[in-house]
């Protein structure tokens, strides 16, 4: 089973691997979630000759951490930049865009941030650019905690079956402690730095999302003016694993190629 040393401890990566790849993803998942949730997306992205790189986070799937725990923002940057390293290493001239979901979008734009030259571009799915209203109503309430409905974050039946019997995926735990503790702070960063991002940035967003409403996404667009968005009527929080997903994963392919100046197009 392929893994790399993390920033703290082993770190369980899948690489959807393609003969002739015109461009990488390197993609960082959502909380809760783990890389093998995205089989479908990797296939997809492939019909476009475009190769998926995936890590499990701390705390998440296969990669050593308390269940849910992430850690700190710095070591989930910290491992993107080493599964960025490993893509590079086996594709030198591949170009690459950095992408990532929910918990795993803001970790993406930080890594672009802090390493522009490493992507052509990045791509992010039901982003909290900006606070989440629920999150500090919850913190103010005593004892207050936060259950996540499937149903709630994908209409997508397959994806449903796979969240309820999945044992490495999970919708309950210190949700509201542990994004309350990490989160402000990448949040006062964005809120100082993200106007500076320095490659392009598509934002694909469900028009229902409740967990990262669309409208936080949309506040930014007159500040960020790289800032693309696709926002998927009918869907929810997990917009890459929504009915509409070939649809989703064909935006995100087409925005990838155009960063990397291939062409667009089916096969390699």
């Amino acid at each position: 089973m392929p893994f790399f040393d993390g920033a703290t401890g082993r770190v369980y990566y899948r690489h959807w691997s393609l003969p002739q790849a015109r461009a990488g993803l390197v993609f960082l998942h959502g909380f809760g979630e783990h890389s093998g949730l995205y089989h479908r997306y990797a296939a997809e992205l492939a019909t476009h000759g475009i190769e998926l790189w995936a890590l499990d986070e701390i705390g998440h799937g296969l990669t050593v951490g308390q269940r849910g725990h992430f850690g700190s923002f710095e070591d989930l940057v910290a491992n993107a930049r080493s599964l960025t390293a490993l893509a590079r290493s086996e594709s030198p001239h591949l170009p690459l865009v950095v992408g990532g979901h929910s918990l795993g979008s803001l970790v993406a734009i930080l890594s672009a941030l802090e390493e522009p030259a490493a992507y052509v571009g990045a791509v992010v799915s039901g982003a909290p650019l900006s606070p989440l209203e629920w999150l500090a109503e919850v913190v103010s309430s005593p004892g207050g905690t936060l259950d996540l409905d499937p149903e709630g974050l994908s209409s997508d039946p397959f994806y449903l079956d796979q969240l309820e019997h999945d044992p490495l995926a999970f919708t309950s735990g210190d949700v509201v402690a542990i994004l309350a503790a990490a989160f402000p702070a990448v949040w006062q960063r964005l809120d100082t730095d993200l106007e500076g991002l320095a490659v392009p940035l598509l934002a694909v967003h469900g028009e229902d999302d409740q967990v990262a409403p669309l409208t936080g996404v949309v506040a930014w667009r007159d500040r960020l003016p790289q800032l693309e968005t696709e926002v998927v009527e009918g869907a929810g929080h997990d917009v890459l694993n929504e009915v509409a997903h070939t649809r989703v994963a064909d935006a995100v392919a087409a925005f990838v190629l155009a960063q990397s100046s291939v062409p667009a197009g089916v096969g390699a």
